[in-house]
């Protein structure tokens, strides 16, 4: 799916290839997009459109670019997670091998923006019998191999989800379907929030955490996304259609 905000024109709309099954399902997502595309300028879109089937993703993606810290297993495009799904393009995060070095693909924002309101919305399918997944909010310009963060969200082999390593899950999310995972940042020069949501098919779940202030100067350096499985897990997950935003003004 194309999950394009246009930051000039809000008369436009953004262009999709999805089946009407597939459109159903992703309707929070194109929601979502209206809502944001007349208020907000795209920092970062990754969508694998240009990229090679069977290849690692490109650095240079639509806006912003992507890092690979492939450790012990693959980041691979591939045409759908799954038989009788539309081909799309999607990136596969394979960690076959546990325990193992880490396997991470990040994306990272075109420039530097600083603190301000993010909204981040990736697609994400992640197969029954996967390990813990992980989303994670990183500064801008580290290295591909570091992995600091100020926000990271584990997708549990359960079906929930948990942050920053605590012991409350929230939410759940269905395996061997498609889903949207959006997060709302609030960075401030002092302070941070990020509210969670998982969205569409049968996904449901919000919640809202506050960034450990002493995190707060990694938080105010937002600039990267990374997805990644940990040396302890194994299996493969995908993602599709990466967007971020920064509020204007």
């Amino acid at each position: 799916m194309d999950a394009v905000t246009n930051r000039n024109n809000c008369k436009k709309s953004p262009s999709h290839r999805r089946s009407p099954r597939a459109l159903r399902l992703v309707a929070p997502l194109l929601l979502l997009l209206v809502l944001t595309a007349c208020n907000s300028n795209t920092v970062l879109l990754v969508n694998f459109n240009a990229d090679t089937v069977g290849s690692p993703p490109a650095s240079a993606q639509s806006t912003g670019s992507v890092a690979l810290d492939v450790g012990a297993g693959s980041v691979t495009v591939v045409a759908s997670p799954a038989a009788g799904m539309p081909n799309n393009k999607w990136a596969r995060i394979s960690h076959p091998t546990a325990p193992s070095t880490q396997t991470a693909m990040r994306a990272d924002f075109a420039q530097f923006e600083g603190p301000g309101r993010y909204s981040l919305i990736s697609v994400m399918y992640i197969p029954r019998g996967t390990g813990v997944a992980t989303v994670a909010f990183e500064p801008f310009g580290q290295p591909a191999d570091s992995y600091l963060n100020f926000l990271h969200i584990d997708f549990m082999p359960e079906g929930n989800v948990r942050i920053d390593d605590g012991p409350v899950v929230f939410g759940s999310f269905p395996h061997d379907q498609s889903f949207t995972l959006n997060v709302a940042l609030d960075i401030t020069n002092t302070s941070a929030t990020a509210e969670i949501s998982l969205l569409g098919g049968v996904a449901s779940g919000n919640t809202t955490v506050t960034i450990d202030s002493s995190l707060m100067p990694v938080a105010r350096q937002f600039g990267a996304v990374r997805y990644w499985m940990g040396f302890q897990h194994q299996g493969s997950f995908f993602v599709d259609d990466i967007l971020v935003t920064r509020a204007k003004g």
